[in-house]
């Protein structure tokens, strides 16, 4: 019941004079960043994580948490007011801010996971600040997605890297996000892992 409407047709049953039976499943917030190889937390990298909408309702923006080093932050159902959503994570603090607490360094890894756990699953993998180019690069857009945003994006990515919270990591914060990215400034992949179609 994580940003669905399951509540809604609860209360919808039992106004019709039947008491359901709520089966509790994954949520999509913790399962599709596994299928985008992606941990929510990590040792050394992420100690918690906090996932929020991207839309409020009736189509309202939303206030989204600051920058903290050691989260992982999920935005569920933002990826149509992507533009939004990334200038309130990068906007300087001001009184028209999106955003409750520090901005977020514009090389942070961020992760646009669309179609989670379907074949035709897609993963734009970039930064902050190139994000939105590197979603336009790719074409249409495949809903329902998600974002993740923080350390965490990186951290089992080829031979990993989980030294983000050691002390004075943060100073060599732009040279690990280039041995993540290569020289490129996204990378997107198509599909599942092939060991999925063999299940």
């Amino acid at each position: 019941m994580v940003y669905g409407r399951a509540g809604e047709e609860v209360l919808y049953f039992r106004l019709h004079g039947i008491e359901p039976v709520v089966i509790p499943g994954v949520s999509s917030a913790l399962a599709a960043p596994i299928f985008a190889g992606i941990p929510v937390t990590q040792r050394g990298v992420a100690e918690s994580f906090a996932v929020c909408t991207g839309v409020g309702r009736q189509g309202k923006e939303v206030r989204l948490p600051g920058y903290e080093r050691g989260r992982t932050l999920v935005i569920m159902m933002g990826v149509a007011r992507l533009t939004q959503v990334i200038g309130a994570l990068l906007e300087p603090t001001s009184s028209t801010t999106k955003r409750d607490g520090p901005v977020y360094p514009g090389y942070l890894p961020i992760a646009l996971i669309e179609r989670g756990s379907m074949p035709d699953q897609r993963v734009v993998s970039s930064t902050l600040q190139n994000i939105v180019a590197a979603h336009e690069s790719v074409g249409e857009q495949r809903p329902p997605g998600m974002f993740v945003v923080g350390w965490a994006v990186l951290a089992l990515w080829g031979e990993g890297d989980v030294g983000v919270l050691e002390e004075g990591a943060d100073g060599n914060d732009e040279e690990r996000v280039k041995k993540w990215l290569g020289d490129e400034r996204w990378r997107v992949k198509e599909g599942l892992d092939v060991d999925w179609e063999n299940l």
